[in-house]
C-alpha cells in the first residue's frame, strides 16, 4: 500500500473515539447504570486504570508482529487453513457488532425523530452511506472522522456546560451502600466495552508508523473518559435512581439543555453526534471485514462490501433477531464480549510468542 494511504497517529485517535465512542456512550451507559447505579462510576474509573495494563498485551502484539497485516501474518506463520479460520472468526465478530449499532441507532431515530417512517427506508439509508465511505478505504473514513470528532467533541462539551445548573455532584455518593457487587458488575460491563481496542490490531498495517505505548494508554484513557463524562453527568443530572430508568441517559441530557429562554429542544444536536459514531463503526467494520479477503479486483471488494453491509441492515430488522439484539444489549452484551475479546487478544498474543519463539529455536 502506497505511504500516501496510510493513516498517521492522530487519524487512528480520531477513527477510534467515533466508532468506539458511539458504544460507550450509546450502549455501555444505561447497562453500567442498569448493574450498579451510584456506583458504576467508580467501577468504570476502576476498570480505566486496570485497562491501562491490559492494553500493553496490544503493544505487545503489534510489536512483535511489526506493523503486518493480522490477517496476512495468521495466514503467514500457521498457513491458509488457520488464516481463513482467523479471517472467518473476525468477520462474524464485526457482522454481529454491525448489525448491533445499525439496529440500535434505527430505533433509536425511529422512535425519537422519525415515527412514521419505515426502518428500511432509515437503516437501508444509513448503511448504503457507510458502504460507499468503507469502500473508498481507510485514509476516506480518517478524513472524515477528521471533519466530524471536532464537532462531536464541542457538543459533547458544550451539553455538558449546558446541564451544569441542574447537576448535584453531591448524588455521586454515598458509595457501596449495597457493597461491593454493583461495582463489580459494572466493572465487567466497563471492561467488555474498553476492550474493543482490539480494533488496533486490525488497522495497524495501515499506519505511518507503530504506535508506542504511551500513544495506546492516551487513547485508552480518552475512551475510558467518553464514558466515565456522561456517566457522572447523569447521575448528577437526574440522579441514580431515574438514571437507572433512562434508557438513553447521554440523549436525554440534551433534553435538559436551553439558550436563554427563547432557544429550547436543542437535543436535535444529539442526532449529529450519534450519527457520526455509527458511520464511522460502521465503515470501519465493514472496511476491516473486507480487508481480510485478498480480491484481485476492486470491483468484487465493492460488490461483497455492499452485500455484507445490506445483509446486516436486513437481518437487523427481522422481527426474531431485533429482539434478540435487544435482549443481548439489554443482557449480555459486555459480559460476553469481555470473555470473547479477552480470550481473543490472548489467543493473538500466544500466537505472537510461539511464532516468535519457534522461529528464533
Amino acid at each position: 500500500m502506497a505511504a500516501n494511504k496510510k493513516i498517521s497517529l492522530i487519524d487512528v485517535y480520531f477513527i477510534m473515539l467515533l466508532s468506539l465512542g458511539i458504544t460507550n456512550h450509546v450502549v455501555l451507559i444505561p447497562l453500567l447504570l442498569q448493574k450498579a447505579g451510584r456506583d458504576a462510576w467508580m467501577g468504570t474509573l476502576l476498570t480505566i486504570i486496570l485497562h491501562i495494563g491490559w492494553v500493553y498485551i496490544l503493544f505487545f502484539i503489534m510489536k512483535r508482529t511489526r506493523q503486518q497485516s493480522i490477517f496476512a501474518w495468521f495466514k503467514d506463520s500457521f498457513g491458509p487453513v488457520i488464516g481463513w479460520i482467523f479471517v472467518s472468526l473476525t468477520t462474524i465478530y464485526f457482522f454481529w457488532m454491525t448489525m448491533v449499532i445499525i439496529r440500535e441507532t434505527t430505533t433509536w431515530i425511529r422512535v425519537t425523530y422519525l415515527p412514521s417512517t419505515p426502518k428500511t427506508v432509515i437503516s437501508l439509508t444509513i448503511m448504503l452511506l457507510c458502504v460507499y465511505v468503507a469502500n473508498n478505504g481507510i485514509r476516506s473514513i480518517a478524513i472524515i472522522s477528521g471533519i466530524l470528532l471536532p464537532i462531536v467533541w464541542v457538543l459533547g462539551h458544550f451539553v455538558a456546560v449546558s446541564n451544569l445548573q441542574y447537576k448535584d455532584y453531591s448524588l455521586l455518593t454515598p458509595l457501596f451502600v449495597d457493597g461491593y457487587t454493583p461495582m463489580l458488575k459494572s466493572m465487567l460491563v466497563a471492561g467488555g466495552g474498553f476492550m474493543e481496542m482490539i480494533v488496533l490490531i486490525y488497522l495497524q498495517h495501515h499506519m505511518k508508523r507503530r504506535m508506542r505505548y504511551l500513544s495506546i494508554v492516551i487513547l485508552s484513557i480518552l475512551l475510558g473518559g467518553l464514558t466515565l463524562g456522561p456517566l457522572m453527568g447523569a447521575i448528577a443530572a437526574f440522579g441514580p435512581v431515574p438514571a437507572m430508568e433512562s434508557r438513553y441517559p447521554a440523549y436525554e441530557q440534551w433534553m435538559l439543555v436551553t439558550i436563554t429562554k427563547y432557544i429550547t429542544h436543542v437535543d436535535f444536536l444529539a442526532l449529529y453526534q450519534w450519527i457520526s459514531g455509527t458511520l464511522i463503526r460502521i465503515s470501519l467494520f465493514l472496511f476491516i471485514m473486507a480487508d481480510g479477503i485478498p480480491f484481485k479486483k476492486s470491483k468484487r471488494r465493492l460488490w461483497y462490501v455492499l452485500g455484507v453491509g445490506v445483509a446486516t441492515s436486513i437481518i437487523s430488522m427481522i422481527p426474531v433477531i431485533d429482539r434478540q439484539i435487544e435482549l443481548f444489549v439489554l443482557g449480555k452484551y459486555s459480559p460476553s464480549y469481555l470473555v470473547f475479546l479477552s480470550a481473543l487478544t490472548l489467543l493473538i498474543a500466544i500466537a505472537v510468542t510461539f511464532r516468535a519463539n519457534t522461529k528464533g529455536g
